[in-house]
């Protein structure tokens, strides 16, 4: 049994610090996307390139909607860890 808590939390170590790495990675790509690549959306603007201004905003639409979701991911992961360890408190 304690080899089985031991290959349990050793999980959930690994799967919430991908997690938290994967929201690094998008919060990386959100800054880039909102400072070094916004002038690609103005030149599309500009040039009157209508489909790569619309691919532009989804593809913003799409790092903001991920990281919503990761972040969502992290809270539960993170409460069920705190209920996990709670539980086991309670043996």
């Amino acid at each position: 049994m304690k080899d089985h808590l031991k290959t349990l939390n050793t999980y959930f170590w690994n799967v919430g610090n991908d997690i938290a790495d994967i929201r690094l990675l998008v919060e990386g790509a959100l800054a880039l996307f909102d400072g070094d690549a916004e002038p690609l959306h103005r030149l599309g603007m500009k040039n009157n390139e209508k489909v790569a201004t619309s691919a532009f905003d989804t593809i913003g639409t799409a790092l903001y909607d991920l990281r919503e979701k990761i972040a969502a991911i992290q809270q539960s992961h993170l409460s069920e860890t705190i209920r996990q360890s709670m539980d086991r408190t309670d043996e």
